[in-house]
């Protein structure tokens, strides 16, 4: 006599809100990876070319805190400037030429850089460092940098003969006194470094262009910089 057939003993079944919970996890699963593939595959950020001769030299040693005053007087440090690019310059009102001139290249090379499509360089600070504190009062310094053909919006910082020469020193920035031949002694003159500095926005060195540049290839560098993240 045969045995009766056994019936296999039923699956336990898995209960709805586990089913649930497994299916939005394996669901989870697939839109970050399809999310983490979409980021490995999409093209990265293209940074503009640099012209050529604009090197970027970004030493670490040049440039630091300095504590000034601006022109009305305010007291003002690196940090008042934080969070935008910046191109100083060292000199002095009472300067004959190269400090005119050197500021009339600024306009010009900020003007250019704003003729550059994609350009954010509307964003740079022009500023010009007073190395001749015992004439250049905040008085004499507002009355300076709104000079026509200087940048639009031109900082003049002074301070106290300690405060310049700490933040010429940051800056590595050369300068005396010198009186003419035949002058007197109230007519010195500041003999100086002639450069321009390019700071990012935290504040750190981007380049720097040496005396006498270019305004058309100062104002593609700028550009150039501030495409890419200055």
């Amino acid at each position: 006599m045969s045995k009766p057939s056994e019936t296999p003993p039923a699956k336990p079944s898995i209960p709805l809100p586990r089913l649930i919970a497994i299916g939005a996890l394996g669901l989870g699963i697939l839109v970050l990876g399809a999310a983490f593939l979409q980021k490995s595959l999409a093209p990265k950020p293209v940074e503009a070319a640099l012209p050529e001769g604009c090197n970027a030299r970004a030493f670490a040693e040049i440039g630091g805190p300095f504590n000034l005053v601006n022109q009305d007087n305010v007291a003002v440090s690196e940090k008042t400037f934080a969070g935008k690019p910046a191109l100083i310059y060292f000199g002095f009102t009472y300067c004959p030429d190269i400090c005119p001139l050197s500021l009339q290249t600024m306009r010009l090379a900020l003007e250019e850089a704003k003729t550059v499509p994609g350009s954010k360089s509307t964003d740079i600070q022009p500023i010009l460092i007073s190395l001749d504190p015992e004439r250049d009062t905040p008085a004499a310094m507002k009355a300076y940098v709104t000079s026509a053909g200087f940048p639009q919006g031109l900082q003049g910082l002074t301070g106290t003969p300690e405060q310049v020469s700490a933040a010429a020193k940051a800056f590595k920035v050369g300068f005396r006194k010198s009186i003419p031949e035949g002058g007197k002694a109230e007519d010195y003159v500041i003999d100086h470094t002639s450069i321009f500095y390019l700071l990012d926005r935290q504040g750190k060195l981007a380049t720097f262009f040496s005396a006498d540049p270019d305004p058309k290839a100062m104002g593609q560098c700028l550009a150039a910089l501030s495409k890419n993240g200055l």
